[in-house]
C-alpha cells in the first residue's frame, strides 16, 4: 500500500489554504444573512443572467427618467414662479395706470409712466431667468438670453415714436416694431432661438415639451403695452398731456385685456407639472416592482445559510484546534 505524505512546509500551506476558504466562506454567508440576497450571483443563478440584465436595464432607464423629470420640474417651477410675478405686475400696473388716467389723476402720470419702466425692466429680467443653467425662455437656446437688455429695448422703443404725435401713430410704430416679421423685435429685441428645445423623456411613452418663449404673442404684446405706458411720460419725447392719458389709459386697458391669456398660459404649464408628476410617481411604482422582482430572483434561504455559516464556523473552530495541536507535536511527544 503507497502512501502519499506531506511535507511540513506543505502541510502547513494547506492548512492555511483552508483556513482562507472557510473565511471567505463565513464572510459570504454573513453577507448573505445581512442582506438577505445571494453573495455569488453566477452560482445562485446557475449562469442565467438574462432576466437579471432586463431588470438591471428597466431600472437604469427608470434613472434617466428622474434625472429628466427632476430637470423639468425644477425648470417648469420657475418658468411658473417668473409667470406669475409678470400677471402681477401687469395687474398692479393696468390699475395704477387706470388710476393716473383719470380726471384730475394727472399729477400721477409722471409716477404711473415711471412705474411702467420698472415693470417694463422686470417683465424682460423675468423672462430671462436662467434655472440650472438653463435660459427658460429663450426657446432650444438654452444658454443665452432670451431678450436684450431692457434699456436697449426701451432706446430701440424710444427711437421708434419719436416725432409722433398721435395715439395712432404711437400705436402703429409700436406695431411696427413689435409686430414686423424679421424686424426690429426679431432681429433686436429676441435674441433666443425662434426653435423650441427639445422635449424630453419622462418616461417610455411621455414626452414634455416646455413651448413657451419670449417671442410668443402674449408676452409681445404685454411688453408692447408697458412700453406705451412707460413713453408716455417720457420728457425726450415731448407728448402733450392729453396724448399721454390717451396712451396711459390705452396700455391700462390692454393690459387687462390681456390677463385671460396670460392665465391661460400659466394653466398651460400648470398641466405639463400635473404630466411631470404622474410621470414621477408611474416611474417610482415601476422602480418598486422592478426592485422587488430583483430581490425576489437573488433572495436566499436565511435558515439555509444560518445552518451553512453555523457549519463553518464548527470547521474553522476545528482547524484552529487541529493547527494547535499539529504546531505543539514534537519528535520526542511522536516516538512515545
Amino acid at each position: 500500500m503507497n502512501l502519499t505524505t506531506l511535507g511540513d512546509l506543505s502541510h502547513s500551506f494547506a492548512l492555511r489554504q483552508r483556513q482562507f476558504d472557510l473565511k471567505t466562506e463565513s464572510q459570504k454567508l454573513q453577507m448573505e444573512l445581512t442582506t438577505g440576497l445571494a453573495a455569488d450571483t453566477r452560482s445562485h443563478l446557475q449562469g442565467d443572467y438574462a432576466h437579471l440584465n432586463d431588470i438591471e436595464r428597466s431600472l437604469k432607464m427608470l434613472d434617466s427618467y428622474r434625472f429628466a423629470i427632476t430637470e423639468s420640474d425644477t425648470t417648469t417651477l420657475a418658468m411658473q414662479s417668473s409667470l406669475g410675478v409678470i400677471q402681477d405686475v401687469t395687474v398692479e400696473l393696468s390699475s395704477a395706470l387706470f388710476l393716473a388716467a383719470q380726471p384730475g389723476g394727472q399729477q400721477g402720470l409722471k409716477t404711473a409712466s415711471a412705474q411702467a419702466e420698472q415693470s417694463f425692466a422686470t417683465i424682460v429680467g423675468q423672462l430671462n431667468t436662467n434655472a440650472a443653467n438653463r435660459s427658460l425662455f429663450a426657446g432650444a437656446s438654452f444658454d443665452t438670453s432670451a431678450l436684450a437688455p431692457a434699456s436697449e429695448l426701451m432706446s430701440g422703443l424710444r427711437a421708434a415714436v419719436t416725432g409722433e404725435t398721435t395715439l395712432t401713430g404711437v400705436q402703429s410704430a409700436l406695431d411696427a416694431w413689435f409686430d414686423t416679421p424679421g424686424g426690429d423685435f426679431e432681429t433686436l429685441g429676441y435674441v433666443g432661438s425662434t426653435v423650441d428645445g427639445t422635449p424630453l423623456q419622462l418616461s417610455e411613452d411621455v414626452r414634455v415639451g416646455l413651448s413657451i418663449r419670449a417671442d410668443d404673442p402674449i408676452f409681445r404684446e404685454s411688453l408692447k403695452s408697458v412700453a406705451m405706458a412707460a413713453l408716455a411720460g417720457d420728457q425726450t419725447l415731448g407728448f402733450s398731456q392729453d396724448l399721454q392719458v390717451v396712451m396711459v389709459n390705452q396700455a391700462g386697458s390692454a393690459l387687462l385685456e390681456l390677463q385671460p391669456e396670460l392665465t391661460d398660459t400659466i394653466a398651460g404649464l400648470g398641466l405639463v407639472q400635473s404630466q411631470i408628476e404622474q410621470s414621477r410617481t408611474r416611474n417610482e411604482s415601476a422602480a418598486l416592482a422592478l426592485e422587488v422582482s430583483r430581490n425576489a430572483l437573488l433572495s436566499v434561504d436565511p435558515f439555509e445559510s444560518a445552518t451553512r455559516l453555523e457549519q463553518v464556523q464548527t470547521q474553522i473552530e476545528t482547524l484552529y484546534a487541529v493547527t494547535v495541536r499539529a504546531s505543539r507535536l514534537t519528535m520526542l511527544d511522536f516516538m512515545r
